[in-house]
């Protein structure tokens, strides 16, 4: 939670939470479920995120390119859970 305030506005990406902790000891999966249930508890939330570009070859050599996201996130707040609506009308026949 202090990781994800020190930001500000931005947020912290999930990756550098789990790195930073687990630089510290602790294990992947253990904080990557953390993590999780923070966002479930709504003590965290997402904020925007960040698109990183890999390039690894196929196997007929060649570069492909892929995309791959990752939140970031924020100390929960009713302003921020706001973003998370989609205004969708719902069919509740």
């Amino acid at each position: 939670m202090e990781a994800a305030a020190s930001e500000g506005e931005r947020g912290v990406s999930m990756g550098v939470l789990v790195d930073a902790l687990t630089g510290g000891g602790y294990r992947a999966e253990e904080v990557e479920l953390a993590i999780w249930s923070l966002l479930g508890a709504r003590l965290l939330t997402p904020s925007g995120f960040v698109c990183r570009m890999l390039q690894r070859r196929g196997e007929d050599e060649r570069p492909r390119v892929s995309r791959s996201y990752e939140l970031l996130l924020l100390p929960w707040s009713p302003a921020d859970d706001r973003q998370l609506d989609l205004d969708l009308d719902r069919d509740d026949r």
